[in-house]
């Protein structure tokens, strides 16, 4: 049996938030944030040259929006590193998470949450979360 050998990566929300807010948006960015999955249809998801630290940056900055709420970017982002095979984030935050944010995310998102420090998280995401459930 083959072990598999552990993805993680870092993500800054702050950094994003910031990246996103200067985004110059095309037709199929607005269609991608209104409709996700169609999003996904317009444009081809990046190569397969970079790591998935950095594909990841690159579709949350296509897929997520600053519009949205962070909890719902938060969760939409877990899906999107978990399909990158990513197993576990370092998440950078502006802010503490709430208690009651960390439950909605980990429940909607499939993750578990330990926090680090008050800004920063460690997120579980392994695919084998998802189906525990």
């Amino acid at each position: 049996m083959e072990e598999h050998k552990k993805i993680n990566a870092t993500f800054d929300y702050t950094s994003f938030l910031g990246a996103s807010c200067t985004k110059k948006w095309t037709f199929a960015d607005v269609l991608g944030s209104l409709y996700p999955l169609s999003g996904a249809m317009v444009k081809h998801v990046p190569n397969s040259q970079k790591d998935p630290e950095e594909r990841l940056w690159d579709i949350a900055l296509d897929r997520l929006s600053s519009r949205r709420s962070d909890e719902s970017n938060l969760i939409n982002l877990f899906r999107l590193a978990r399909q990158e095979g990513i197993d576990q984030i370092k998440l950078i935050m502006p802010y503490a998470l709430e208690e009651q944010q960390i439950d909605i995310i980990e429940q909607k998102g499939k993750v578990r949450i330990h926090c680090s420090a008050s800004d920063e998280f460690v997120v579980e995401v392994s695919s084998h979360l998802e189906a525990a459930e």
